[in-house]
């Protein structure tokens, strides 16, 4: 007895160990390192998780300043990007990680995190039920491997927060049944700081799931009572959230400096169902590919066993449980159900937000309210009838699916379906009626069915995924150490690459090129408007002219084209077998004189070039540069040359997205897909001076209806703004996480312009005395220096980041002052 016991008190580590091992065979099925040549990671964990795991690992071995980075975006408020990203505190482990094999680190916390979900929820059911052996793993399993987790597991970055469920849910238990209320605090505080996101969902979920424990369990009502634990519950709610303020204030300031929230995000004021019930439906079948991406609101990952979905059904007829409990679970069940597909709702549940390519992210939740209701009713001796009713409901469902298939579903993956749910059925139908078999051996049979199901629907799903190619992006991060070698003072570069967003960052570089969730819309903005490529949360390198190459100061361009003697207009410098580096020699500093004219530039008037030419009258009181040449009407498929005038650069622009545009310069050729709307520039070289370029308009464009504007600019008038731009830089300047410092002497009262983002949180000094701030183009850096020398000092500190501290501060000393009068009065 006393050997069992201590089994029992281990089921956290079976439920990881087994979650974790399985995770591990699957991956060794799709190649992941070090079977084979392929990362775990797929969609946002390539494009932004890895650079910014790389950026902090590079933050942590430095010893830099976690409030500020310079690695993309112009520089960006770090603090709100690993609020969101980076704060479980297990990537710490990163500062022991070499920069190479940050994404092998992050592919083994995907199967560790996934261990802990499988160990949080196989813990959380054998409290439930102590009496049960191996089921509390079993339905543990179905959690972690739930098709939730198989389509979002490159979320790495949700899971700590995920795991926690479960937890969160045993602390309102407690608190329903008189206990304490610091497991509860102590588990949505961590799921808070680990993902804010997903922690608001468990928020808003840990007050619909304390009124329906409280329907549930509670035997006399009194409204003293329901105040008494509604205040526990809500004192240790807001602890919870108030410990983890130094994040979460912080984060909030940072998000409204988005463009997802400054962008159109508004409450939906029109009713719309996005899919139908019986799709919802479809989606709990075993065998069905996960979702991982999707461009609209449709798509539910809802699978978590074959099994789960039977006894969910017999939990409204379990006889060990109120009809107030069935009826507020199934309720809970309906309202989640219901909110996969009601706009509001939805909306709601995503943190008051439309959702953007990751649909129904609060799924988890659902899962977790069907893992209990059918682990509930798991045991139970049920009457004939009852039985058929729960086999036949979605035997019925899925013959009508069946029936009505389309070719998105395989024919066979129905017929595993109606198998395995007759399997369980006949099962239970046999241990209600056949008395030689004893209720640990049933109980053993279908745990190992649904664990076994679990495994062939993880692997299947996996498999699905397929995982991202490893080596190709360590030898881009290679080659960017061994040729970028200069050491001298804070300067940008790019790398013209398209399958890591963020490959800058993720190479050790500094850069323009960012895709983060937290990213300043008006960086955003301003670059939709300089005719770079932008949209929603990210931006790239396409687009950017030799002016404004200048300007923001990148200096090396890394390019896959080795052929070319210049590229963009930066000249070639040395290669290896994977990148060619070309520097740009009129790269200016992070900080120039400018006319105060500066301050009237208006970057919604015009088309990019427009705007640029805008931009050089009032920064140097020079001509435009930019000059109309003609437009070319624009027919599908058809080639447009374009000739390249002796010493001028060409530039052209549609300003709208096509299907795809293939361009072909003097310098290089390129394809590019479905985002179009950036301007695009054509470089003659000693050999040739002639560019073309075909377009595919789709089906959305009728041929004529668009128009390709060109335009030319002379060399020699562009170096003319370019000189007077350099006359007064920013010298001797030192860039180390938050602190900005250099001298610079102007020669006239006007501008300093810093290519920083515009941000409250700099603190500015100009000769020891504060200096206030102002925007320029809506996203950098303006200060107003009189004539002669001055020595600039800059600070950051992220909105909010004091009194976050502050906060979390004090809502630790009420927890412990909490913990303790709780710790006395219970009298222990």
């Amino acid at each position: 007895m006393k050997k069992l016991r201590h089994f029992k008190l281990n089921y956290f580590f079976i439920g990881f160990l087994l979650s974790a091992v399985l995770m591990t065979v699957a991956f060794y099925v799709i190649k992941v390192w070090p079977a084979g040549d392929h990362y775990a990671l797929i969609v946002d964990s390539i494009h932004q998780y890895l650079p910014f795991y790389t950026d902090f690992r590079n933050k942590l071995a430095g010893g830099d300043s976690l409030l500020y980075s310079w690695s993309g975006g112009l520089g960006y408020n770090f603090w709100s990007t690993y609020a969101y990203y980076l704060a479980a505190p297990s990537n710490l482990l990163l500062f022991f990680v070499p920069m190479k094999y940050v994404g092998d680190f992050m592919d083994l916390m995907i199967i560790l995190r996934i261990g802990l979900c499988g160990g949080c929820f196989t813990w959380y059911l054998h409290k439930r039920r102590p009496e049960e052996n191996l089921t509390p793993v079993a339905f543990g399993l179905a959690f972690a491997l739930s098709s939730f987790v198989l389509g979002y597991y490159f979320n790495l970055i949700w899971l700590d927060s995920i795991a926690m469920t479960p937890i969160v849910m045993y602390g309102i238990e407690k608190i329903i049944s008189g206990k304490s209320g610091r497991t509860f605090c102590l588990a949505l505080f961590y799921s808070i700081w680990c993902n804010y996101y997903i922690g608001f969902m468990l928020c808003l979920f840990s007050c619909l799931y304390f009124v329906v424990c409280y329907i549930s369990e509670i035997l006399e009502f009194s409204i003293g009572d329901l105040i008494k634990k509604g205040l526990k519950f809500a004192w240790f709610g807001i602890l919870g959230g108030a410990m983890a303020a130094v994040v979460l204030l912080p984060a909030y300031m940072g998000l409204t400096a988005t463009e997802a929230i400054a962008g159109d995000s508004s409450f939906p004021t029109t009713i719309q169902f996005f899919t139908s019930l019986a799709d919802m439906l479809k989606q709990h079948m075993v065998f069905i590919e996960p979702i991982n991406i999707s461009d609209t609101q449709v798509g539910l990952n809802a699978y978590c066993g074959i099994g789960a979905v039977f006894f969910a059904i017999l939990f409204a007829f379990n006889k060990n449980s109120f009809i107030r409990k069935k009826i507020s679970h199934f309720v809970l069940c309906g309202l989640l159900l219901f909110s996969f597909s009601f706009n509001i709702l939805n909306y709601i549940w995503h943190g008051f937000h439309v959702q953007n390519g990751l649909p129904n992210r609060f799924a988890f939740l659902y899962i977790a309210v069907i893992i209990i209701m059918a682990f509930d009713a798991f045991g139970t001796k049920y009457r004939l009838w009852q039985l058929f009713l729960a086999w036949g409901l979605p035997f019925s469902f899925l013959i009508y699916a069946y029936v009505t298939r389309t070719a998105e579903i395989k024919e066979w993956v129905y017929f595993a379906n109606m198998g395995l749910l007759t399997g369980y059925f006949l099962l239970t139908v046999l241990r209600n009626y056949w008395k030689k078999l004893k209720y640990p051996v049933y109980a053993a049979l279908i745990s190992i069915i649904l664990i076994g199901e679990l495994t062939g629907n993880c692997t299947l799903g996996i498999k699905s995924n397929s995982g991202d190619t490893r080596e190709r992006h360590i030898k881009d991060q290679t080659s960017y150490q061994k040729l970028v070698t200069d050491d001298g003072s804070f300067y940008r570069s790019e790398i013209d690459r398209q399958w890591m967003r963020n490959v800058t960052m993720y190479s050790g570089g500094n850069g323009l090129v960012m895709f983060n969730s937290t990213m300043y819309s008006t960086v955003v903005d301003f670059c939709r408007q300089m005719g770079i490529e932008a949209r929603t949360n990210k931006n790239g390198y396409l687009g950017v002219t030799k002016l404004m190459n200048d300007v923001l100061g990148i200096k090396y361009m890394l390019s896959p084209t080795h052929k070319a003697e210049t590229m963009y207009g930066f000249n070639y410098q040395k290669t290896d077998d994977e990148l060619s580096l070309y520097k740009n020699k009129n790269a200016l500093s992070l900080g120039f004189m400018v006319n105060d004219d500066i301050k009237d530039w208006d970057i919604n008037d015009g088309n990019p070039l427009e705007i640029q030419n805008s931009f050089v009258e009032l920064a140097t009181g020079k001509d435009p540069i930019y000059y109309y040449d003609r437009e070319i009407e624009l027919a599908d498929g058809v080639k447009n040359e374009l000739l390249i005038p002796d010493d001028k650069q060409v530039y052209f622009y549609m300003g709208v997205n096509m299907d795809s545009l293939e361009l072909n310069t003097p310098e290089y050729s390129k394809t590019y897909e479905n985002f179009t709307d950036f301007v695009f520039q054509a470089n003659g070289t000693k050999e040739s001076n002639l560019a073309d370029f075909t377009v595919s308009l789709g089906d959305k464009w009728d041929d004529n209806e668009l128009k390709a504007y060109v335009y030319t600019c002379s060399n020699k008038d562009y170096q003319d703004v370019v000189d007077a731009l350099a006359q007064n830089q920013l010298e001797n300047v030192q860039v180390k996480g938050e602190r900005v410092s250099g001298t610079l002497t102007a020669h006239k009262d006007g501008t300093l312009l810093l290519t920083i983002p515009y941000d409250k949180g700099w603190t500015v000094t100009v000769d020891g005395k504060n200096t206030s701030t102002y925007a320029v183009g809506e996203a950098l850096t303006g200060i107003h220096l009189d004539k002669g020398g001055h020595t600039i000092e800059m600070k950051y500190n992220p909105p909010g980041y004091s009194y976050g501290t502050l906060i979390s501060l004090a809502a630790i000393l009420l927890f412990a002052i909490s913990a303790y009068l709780e710790e006395r009065k219970s009298g222990r």
